[in-house]
């Protein structure tokens, strides 16, 4: 029978190389949180987008339908929109969009950052608007710029030139 020789040396990983797994493992925790931090941003303005190119063709249809005219308004220092028709009656359409958190919107006569402020989009009994720049804004994050024709109630992103 042959009996295996013991070892002087013991079994296991050195503080060195627990600590080289340790560094390994937080690099790549912070690489994964870092992109999942950016796509939640995407995610958070592209829902803000689509919220308020839905409450802009309700309530352009409602302005078709009640015969009057509709206000889109940034509520809560633009972390809400809100669109009623303009009419006295009780019996009044109203809808509402909350925009995910951090998220901003805001209404421009001209382009962001040089045209003044609008409190409002206003939409006439025909679905009809002004055109307006609207810009959409994340804390710490990035912005976009869109403008909204009038007319149609067609949205086109703005490049960071102004251009289309």
């Amino acid at each position: 029978m042959m009996r295996r020789a013991e070892s002087s040396r013991p079994h296991g990983f050195t503080l060195v190389e627990m600590l080289a797994v340790v560094v390994l493992l937080s690099l790549i925790a912070s690489v994964a949180a870092v992109s999942l931090a950016r796509s939640d941003r995407g995610g958070a303005m592209q829902s803000a987008r689509w919220g308020l190119m839905n409450l802009d063709a309700q309530a352009r249809i409602a302005a078709r339908t009640e015969g009057c005219g509709v206000i889109i308004r940034s509520v809560q220092n633009g972390s809400r929109l809100v669109a009623d028709v303009q009419s006295a009656a009780a019996d009044r359409w109203s809808s509402s969009v909350v925009l995910p958190t951090g998220v901003r919107i805001a209404f421009f006569d001209g382009q962001v950052g040089r045209g003044e402020a609008a409190a409002a989009l206003l939409i006439d009994r025909t679905g009809r608007s002004a055109d307006r720049t609207i810009g959409i804004s994340i804390e710490s994050g990035p912005s976009e710029q869109w403008l909204l024709c009038g007319l149609t109630g067609q949205f086109s992103r703005l490049d960071s030139g102004g251009g289309i």
